[in-house]
């Protein structure tokens, strides 16, 4: 008797230890704007890298946003402006993925330990004059793509137009698209079928014309690792901003620098005021100025 009544005991001193320490709800992968967070009694902002526990309470202003990492893994955006439950946000979250935690360390890593990461792998774009320059790796080993589409940027040399060529390894022309920006979204589901491999070349109105860049596709066991590798991550599936940046950062952890690239733009795309400077900012580590 003496026993049980001392496990009781136990349970009743231990149990509020153990749900406070399961209380963590959310970690904070992006802030915009003015959000801020209640615990106790006090408001104080919100900042990267911060935990939320399910006690909490939240606060969004007029064109804030929260990018958050729910506990089980799942990615969860609030863009909507009000007061918030942590719980009741928590509670909308659906069933998680772990894989995704493996990869907050990496997103929440500080620039400069991104920028040396990167640096390491010799993919820096080096201080190479030439009117011309794309935004991607001169190494064909650095040039794989696992999705079904990549981001084209170029140095701009002032032309009004550009011709974005591509071709097989023979230098034969598949497609090209005349733009009059410097950027093209170059879609590899349709009329590449036959090809693992594409060339990529950009020639400008004035006359100038970039080096032959190599892109390549993932096939075989490779490409099915990889697929379900991105499977694991458990994002949504609507092509929101934050899975976009989450998908971007997984990339660029993995030396997937086309793919980086291509879904730091798209993140921007979906959420300018909040994943544009994410994208500049791989570009600087990545050592490549469009303009």
């Amino acid at each position: 008797m003496k026993n049980i009544r001392l496990i009781i005991l136990l349970a009743g001193i231990l149990m509020p230890l153990v749900m406070e320490a399961q209380s963590y709800a959310f970690l904070v992968l992006q802030s915009k704007g003015q959000t801020a967070v209640k615990s106790g009694e006090e408001w104080t902002p919100i900042k990267v890298g911060s935990q939320l526990k399910v006690s909490d309470e939240i606060k969004i202003s007029d064109n804030g946003y929260l990018g958050l990492s729910h506990a089980s893994g799942r990615a969860f955006q609030v863009k909507e402006p009000g007061n918030f439950k942590v719980a009741d946000l928590a509670s909308k979250v659906g069933k998680g993925s772990s894989a995704l935690n493996k990869y907050t360390d990496f997103i929440l890593s500080s620039e400069q330990e991104k920028k040396n990461k990167l640096a390491a792998t010799g993919a820096v774009h080096r201080d190479v004059k030439k009117e011309i320059m794309l935004g991607l790796p001169s190494d064909p080993a650095k040039a794989e793509v696992q999705g079904n589409h990549f981001f084209l940027t170029w140095t701009a040399d002032g032309s009004n137009s550009y011709k974005v060529v591509v071709m097989d390894l023979g230098e034969d022309e598949l497609a090209s698209f005349t733009v009059d920006t410097n950027n093209y979204m170059i879609d590899l589901s349709k009329g590449y079928e036959g090809t693992s491999q594409v060339l990529v070349k950009v020639i400008s109105a004035n006359g100038n014309t970039s080096d032959k860049y190599t892109v390549k596709k993932l096939t075989g066991h490779k490409k099915k690792k990889m697929d379900e590798a991105v499977g694991e991550l458990g994002l949504s599936g609507e092509a929101t901003g934050l899975d976009k940046y989450i998908l971007a950062s997984f990339f660029e952890d993995r030396l997937m620098l086309i793919d980086a690239l291509t879904a730091y733009k798209e993140a921007a795309q979906a959420e300018p005021d909040v994943y544009q400077e994410a994208y500049e900012q791989f570009l600087s580590r990545f050592g490549f100025k469009p303009n």
